[in-house]
């Protein structure tokens, strides 16, 4: 995995011939590094390659799905450059016309606005002018479902708004103003109000987040996430297209006044491990080399939300993402790391951000999804989904429309030159592991070893009493579990099982995370006896190892409402350290007793014996737990 790349264990030493091999891609690597390298391009090779097999996938897979997925599959082929008059493209667009009624009204069967949404943008993407009434028809669903904060939501629902729904809402009416549908300057107007109204502050300032003005949602809701961060400023940047027509993007960071000016220190977050952009001087220096058009001709009162209040919220999302930089391992309720990155490709390119922070986006997601694409073309939907042989067509879609840059291609920016050598990504070593061991030469090109470390050689680092540096085992323990061969972890599990027990509170919490894993739901009654640890570290591991290996990304509910991730996220950080340690105490109560009673319920024939039957069937003891939260 690219985020945990340069953690690798200590090797012994090598023989003569393997040094000399080490030294001379040593010297190709010095060579690449002294010469600023070509970013990566749709073209180049190994992803067009991948963006092929990825819309063979979605051949077969497309117009058998539910909801709007079957148009997601089509938006992702036509973006691909496959003709609309594909037979399978054609079939989807049919199905999406049905939904118009006779009267012109437009009727979703599934996921209503989501449906409509990437409904609009597979007909635009067909032929806007030939599909332009029933756009239209669409478009006025879509103005009609709009709340009056400017939101939009599930029908029925209560949660005042929802980040993922706005977004789709938003894409879909920018794909009717593309195909020639007016869509009143207000609505985007009240978007991008509430869109800068539920932007976080303070603790997560920047990020957005799912359900952020929900009056009923659980914690996670409300958390900082990467697919809402990118979501909502993507989100903003459209509604900036026509509320501030003749404004730009963020742009690129601008060069140095002279070559003597030091460079910025780096700032690296709590959580982070990437500088962060200086948004603040980047508009700045912005500003010095071009007046803003706005300015001249300013809007009535209240007419529409300003550019420079778009810009801010915008460059605080961006700078967000900056500092807690991942391609793969995204925070918050919604963990979907392909999703993310559509989202993050039509942010950067609406914002004109060719980086975060001194990371190449494009690059390190492409090396990612070249990496992690299924033998049938395929790439997982969600993120808890480890292990599986085979991938999911809305996941392969968001991969497609990462791939081919298929925002920049609607705003008809340079998508950069085609690599020369025609490496791609990791031509002359990018997007590779920084331990020479692990590369390879083959036919002109420095290539990743299929297999980056045996699962078992980093199992003995981990249980070798000298073990100095656990971190790196960690690392490279998640590197060759979620990039290389994961059944390999599955044969383990005994190995795991003792580590789960180790002395070393990091090391039973690499255990735990791995166990979650294996495949296996027999270690659950370990992960149980994690959820009672003394540190807090490894008793949030078991947690959310019990959360990925039973497919419950957001756990055990409590009334309805599912816990957050993190015991100490809702107290204050003016709670004394007795405050903190009861928030901790309750938290760990109330997991426990939820997935103990999971577990009751759900445990295998094995598990069970007589007294595990009285104690927890009886009803004056299910009175007791659910009154004492135990």
């Amino acid at each position: 995995m690219l985020d945990h790349r340069r953690g690798h264990l200590r090797r012994g030493a090598v023989s003569r011939a393997s040094w000399l091999i080490r030294c001379a891609v040593l010297m190709v690597l010095s060579v690449v590094v002294s010469v600023p390298c070509q970013a990566a391009h749709p073209d180049d090779p190994p992803i067009k390659a991948a963006i092929e097999k990825g819309v063979a996938y979605l051949k077969t897979k497309a117009g058998s799905q539910f909801g709007g997925y079957n148009a997601l599959c089509v938006y992702a082929m036509l973006k691909a450059k496959v003709k609309a008059s594909d037979p399978t493209i054609t079939g989807v667009l049919a199905k999406i016309l049905q939904k118009v009624q006779n009267s012109g009204a437009y009727k979703p069967p599934e996921h209503h606005v989501y449906e409509a949404g990437v409904d609009l943008m597979a007909l635009e993407a067909a032929d806007g002018e030939k599909y332009k009434e029933a756009i239209a028809s669409i478009v006025k669903y879509l103005l009609a479902e709009q709340l009056p904060n400017g939101s939009w939501d599930y029908p029925s629902k209560n949660n005042n708004g929802d980040t993922s729904i706005t977004q789709y809402a938003v894409l879909g009416l920018w794909a009717a103003r593309r195909a020639g549908v007016e869509v009143p300057t207000d609505s985007w107007n009240r978007a991008a109000q509430w869109y800068i109204k539920t932007q976080l502050k303070g603790k997560g300032g920047g990020a957005f987040s799912y359900h952020p003005a929900a009056e009923v949602a659980g914690d996670l809701d409300r958390n900082p996430s990467h697919s809402m961060t990118a979501a909502g400023a993507g989100s903003l940047m459209v509604t900036k297209l026509f509320l501030h027509p003749n404004s730009k993007g963020l742009g690129a960071p601008a060069k140095p006044k002279s070559p003597e000016a030091p460079a910025a220190p780096s700032s690296r977050a709590k959580f982070g491990v990437l500088q962060s952009i200086d948004f603040e001087k980047l508009e700045d220096d912005k500003k010095k080399v071009r007046a803003e058009p706005e300015a001249k001709k300013p809007d009535p009162a209240g007419a529409r939300v300003a550019a420079g209040n778009i810009d801010g919220s915008v460059k605080g999302g961006a700078a967000w993402l900056a500092r807690n930089y991942t391609v793969v391992e995204v925070k918050g309720l919604q963990k979907w790391p392909l999703y993310y990155l559509y989202a993050l490709e039509r942010m950067c390119a609406l914002a004109e951000l060719d980086k975060l922070g001194d990371r190449d986006w494009y690059a390190d997601g492409a090396s990612y999804l070249v990496g992690a694409q299924k033998s049938d073309g395929s790439w997982m939907g969600q993120g808890a989904a480890l292990g599986a042989q085979t991938g999911s067509p809305e996941g392969t879609a968001f991969a497609v429309l990462f791939l081919t840059k298929s925002t920049a291609r609607i705003l008809n920016k340079q998508l950069g030159a085609p690599d020369p050598l025609g490496a791609g990504m990791q031509a002359g070593g990018r997007g590779l592991s920084g331990d020479l061991s692990l590369v390879q030469e083959k036919n002109g090109r420095i290539e990743q070893k299929k297999v980056v470390l045996p699962i078992d050689k980093l199992l003995a680092e981990l249980e070798n009493p000298k073990t100095l540096n656990v971190n790196d085992a960690q690392k490279a323990l998640v590197e060759a579990v979620q990039i290389g061969d994961r059944e390999k972890l599955i044969g383990q599990k005994d190995r795991l099982k003792v580590l789960a027990r180790h002395r070393d509170g990091e090391i039973r919490r690499t255990a735990f995370w791995a166990l979650g894993r294996c495949e296996d739901l027999s270690v659950v009654p370990l992960l149980l006896e994690g959820l009672a640890e003394d540190d807090v570290g490894v008793m949030m591991e078991a947690r959310n190892a019990l959360c990925t290996l039973v497919r419950k990304p957001r756990g055990i509910f409590v009334g309805g409402r599912p816990l957050p991730s993190n015991p100490t996220d809702n107290v204050p950080d003016t709670a004394s350290d007795d405050q903190k340690k009861r928030a901790i105490t309750i938290w760990q109560q109330q997991v426990r007793a939820n997935w103990r009673a999971w577990h009751f319920r759900f445990r295998s024939y094995q598990d069970r014996d007589d007294l595990d039957e009285l104690i927890f069937s009886s009803p004056k003891n299910n009175d007791r737990r659910r009154s004492s939260g135990r």
